[in-house]
């Protein structure tokens, strides 16, 4: 009876999401990577009841692709209004993160920002990146740091970037930050002109499965004027 009962707390312990790694800073990417057979499904809100969704899928150990949709007015009592293309993702690391080295990653998104209610400018789509992501042990909860470089099909002409920054507090509370300086942008938004794009965000997680947030974005009023969303992340097996 006893190893009837051991074996099947093993058996659910290995068919158990394992706690996955930071796909995300607040909006820009990390160089996190899903394991195959793992799913990570993300959603977040934008002015007025718009809402973004996307999945994206472990194919090989180095490997994840993923897809994201959304629209306007899908909640509330105005007809909804659909974004006219599905987005792509993918993300290869060929530099698996040390104690002395960071992660790193090169990806995809074709993903452009939603226009909002109020604003007057849209961020542009990341396009091809290279992204990494370094963690340190801090008082508290984990400290790590990203950063990446991008080139947008959409405006090659200028090279993108951002910083971002995220610690883990007690009880799976924790803070994010990620900054574009939109060096790729027009000049009337870029940071000498605007201070660049600033998002903060303020989550709670269950064991790197779930993923709760309250985002305040754009604080600086680069792209129009500063807003709140809910974001909703989930990992989980094939």
């Amino acid at each position: 009876m006893r190893q009837s009962v051991i074996a099947a707390v093993l058996a659910l312990s290995a068919s158990a999401p394992q706690a996955g790694e930071l796909m995300r800073v607040v909006t820009e990417p990390t160089a996190g990577m899903l394991s195959p057979r793992t799913y990570y499904v993300d959603m977040s809100t934008f002015p007025t009841d718009g809402l973004r969704f996307g999945i994206s899928v472990g194919v090989l150990p180095r490997l994840m692709a993923g897809v994201s949709y959304g629209g306007w007015d899908v909640t509330g009592m105005d007809d909804p209004e659909w974004f006219d293309r599905l987005s792509l993702s993918g993300r290869f690391r060929f530099v698996d993160e040390t104690v002395s080295f960071p992660a790193l990653a090169v990806g995809y998104s074709n993903e452009r920002e939603p226009s909002r209610a109020g604003g007057r400018f849209n961020r542009l789509s990341r396009g091809l990146y290279l992204a990494l992501s370094k963690n340190f042990a801090a008082p508290g909860g984990d400290m790590a740091f990203h950063g990446g470089i991008s080139i947008s099909f959409d405006d090659p002409d200028h090279a993108g970037c951002w910083l971002g920054v995220d610690k883990s507090l007690p009880a799976g509370f924790g803070i994010a930050a990620d900054w574009d300086p939109a060096t790729n942008e027009p000049a009337s938004v870029r940071f000498d002109e605007t201070g660049g794009f600033l998002n903060l965000e303020g989550y709670w997680q269950s064991f790197g499965q779930v993923r709760i947030s309250i985002q305040i974005r754009d604080l600086f009023e680069a792209g129009g004027e500063t807003y709140r969303c809910l974001a909703v992340d989930f990992l989980g097996l094939i």
